[in-house]
């Protein structure tokens, strides 16, 4: 079990270094997200400082998330941190380590001890049957989630293969073209929220955008009138100029009553 205390007598638990933010940066990530039981207190032990991402696929098509979770007879679970199923859920099983690296290196790591450095992806997939897009634009998703929480770039993503393949003969995720895949993950980065929006979602802010430039550029209302895109910078500096213009005009209509009054003032005293 992943070592935790609880502070102050009110149950909270607190990690040092383990990701107990997996379930809410997948979710803001617009991924469709379990949490299993249990999660927050799974694993072999507390992690070391979080290198990046190993990605696995499980060896069968159906493989489910408890398997993951609990392991099986020769290695006790947890398998990895998450579970991707075929149809793009992620099921988040562990926040501890787990053993799903083994031996292996590569740059950056230190020989046979990722399991401490990593947070593994364990897609359901026999490695031969290819990538839906759904399965793979989900995964995509889940690694471009953790390094933007991460702070890190696509590069610190690895296959299994790129890590034990050598050591171990491991070939998993199997049918999958890892620089390819890591070119994926860095435009998902450089998308940012902007790539987690819906379709419907994107074309609205296409057309909002449209709207203020065309203001900025066409119409031009500024002085006139309120913009219709309050809640946009631009519209910000729009209705605030507006504003002004409207005071300024008050201003001058107090000045020109305030001659006017004075004026009067000065023709009564004549008299």
């Amino acid at each position: 079990m992943v070592r935790y205390q609880q502070r102050g007598g009110q149950g909270i638990v607190s990690w040092t270094g383990d990701p107990m933010w997996l379930a809410d940066v997948l979710r803001a990530e617009r991924l469709a997200v379990v949490e299993h039981p249990g999660w927050r207190h799974r694993g072999h032990g507390d992690f070391e400082a979080i290198w990046g991402v190993m990605v696995h696929h499980t060896g069968s098509s159906n493989t489910p998330a408890n398997e993951v979770a609990d392991g099986h007879p020769s290695l006790a679970g947890p398998l990895s941190q998450l579970h991707l199923a075929r149809d793009g859920t992620v099921t988040v099983v562990a926040a501890g380590v787990a053993w799903h690296a083994g031996v292996g290196r590569w740059p950056g790591l230190p020989e046979d001890n990722a399991n401490w450095h990593t947070i593994g992806i364990e897609a359901a997939n026999n490695g031969t049957e290819g990538w839906s897009d759904v399965q793979y634009d989900a995964y995509v998703a889940c690694c471009a989630a953790i390094l933007r929480r991460l702070g890190r770039g696509a590069e610190r993503v690895i296959g299994h293969k790129e890590w034990a393949g050598a050591k171990q003969g491991k070939w998993d995720p199997g049918g999958m073209d890892m620089d390819r895949f890591r070119a994926d993950i860095a435009v998902r980065l450089k998308g940012g929220a902007l790539m987690a929006l819906s379709d419907h979602e994107q074309r609205e802010l296409l057309d909002k955008v449209r709207g203020v430039h065309r203001e900025l550029t066409h119409d031009l209302p500024t002085r006139v009138a309120d913009s219709d895109y309050s809640d946009t910078i631009a519209g910000y500096v729009l209705n605030s100029d507006a504003a002004d213009y409207r005071n300024e005009q008050r201003l001058r209509a107090l000045e020109l009553k305030l001659d006017q009054l004075l004026t009067e003032v000065g023709l009564e005293r004549r008299r």
